[in-house]
């Protein structure tokens, strides 16, 4: 994880961290329904780790193209986890290659409603841990 920029946990507001643009709020459907003033460049993720299939799912994931933004998430994702430790387990990598698919094919159109937000559930760490899909996206 290259990026060389801060982040920041938030302790006196309803976001877990901050990033380069913004808030990152965390939780579970309730708590990202009840939030107010989340601004654009704020990010919700929904926290899905409970469960057959633990999953963190970034959700309008394609507006993000910047991949230092991408990164610090990512980073903020796994400071999240190390804070409340689950099942959930994804390497950096395989994240970042499946984000950058679905920003890739959301973009050509591609089954819209299904690459609008990222799902980082932990089935697919075995599709996207892929040495020819890491060198195409240049990890």
């Amino acid at each position: 994880m290259g990026s060389n920029r801060v982040y920041q946990i938030e302790e006196k507001s309803k976001a877990f961290a901050s990033y380069g643009k913004g808030l990152v709020y965390i939780g579970d459907m309730t708590f990202l329904d009840n939030l107010d003033e989340v601004k654009d460049d704020d990010i919700l993720i929904l926290d899905e780790r409970i469960g057959d299939d633990p999953n963190m799912k970034i959700l309008s994931s394609y507006i993000i193209k910047n991949r230092k933004d991408k990164e610090e998430i990512l980073k903020i994702l796994s400071l999240y986890e190390k804070k409340s430790p689950s099942e959930w387990n994804r390497s950096y990598e395989s994240m970042m290659v499946e984000w950058e698919m679905h920003n890739l094919l959301h973009s050509l159109g591609y089954k819209i409603n299904r690459t609008t937000d990222v799902d980082l559930n932990n089935n697919d760490e075995h599709f996207y841990d892929d040495a020819i899909l890491k060198k195409i996206f240049r990890l």
